[in-house]
């Protein structure tokens, strides 16, 4: 083959992408998207920082009296007006035993300016330890709606260790979990009870049935 053949074979090959015009475009391209990954982190960053201030964290407000006071905690007003213990309970459809003592707390309850509810019920012992409302009692009244200043007197019962009234006792009313929203905490009652007398082996106590509380709060 002579050489002016061989010349004519011979094809140049095709610009590759960096040869071309637009051999610059993916590194532009490339700083964009980092300028866009930076602009994103610092908005990220900024929401993160202020998370707390657009959903605060909030705390429960606790409002405190004594046996007799009319305590108001948010959209409850409570009061307790006897403390009664014993090792048998009556419930009005059966006697109850127990290895421990039987609490039973007669109280009024009211809603403030609307209908409301008792969420919970616990006693709080002088350690420390907590003791709900027993489910081994209806406990009719918890999560029952209330209406605003006509309150209704029932009883809760608590069934507690004996251990658990070796020194001062409080009652702690929570208020309906709705109350605890972005807007208001959870409203919690503290009554001190003060030192429960432990009841003699026998000592019977009955739950009363709720029933309106004759002349309201003034009665």
């Amino acid at each position: 083959m002579s050489e002016q053949a061989t010349e004519a074979a011979v094809v140049p090959a095709p610009p590759t992408p960096s040869d071309g015009p637009g051999a610059a475009r993916p590194r532009r391209t490339g700083r964009v998207a980092t300028v866009v990954l930076v602009v994103l982190a610092v908005v990220v960053g900024a929401a993160v920082a202020r998370v707390d201030t657009w959903w605060p964290t909030l705390t429960a407000t606790t409002t405190r009296g004594t046996v007799g006071d009319v305590v108001t905690a948010g959209p409850l007003r409570v009061r307790v007006d006897d403390v009664r213990t014993g090792t048998l309970l009556e419930d009005g459809f059966d006697t109850l035993t127990t290895d421990g003592v039987w609490v039973a707390v007669d109280l009024a309850v009211s809603g403030t300016t609307r209908e409301a509810a008792v969420e919970s019920i616990e006693l709080r012992d002088a350690e420390g330890r907590d003791h709900e409302a027993s489910h081994r009692v209806s406990n009719a009244m918890l999560s029952a709606f209330v209406d605003p200043d006509v309150p209704e007197a029932w009883t809760v019962v608590v069934e507690v260790p004996a251990r658990a009234l070796e020194g001062d006792v409080v009652l702690r009313v929570l208020t309906e979990h709705q109350d605890a929203d972005i807007d208001r905490p959870q409203a919690i009652a503290e009554i001190d009870l003060g030192r429960v007398e432990p009841p003699s082996d026998g000592d019977t106590v009955e739950v009363l049935a709720p029933a309106l509380v004759p002349g309201g709060w003034a009665g």
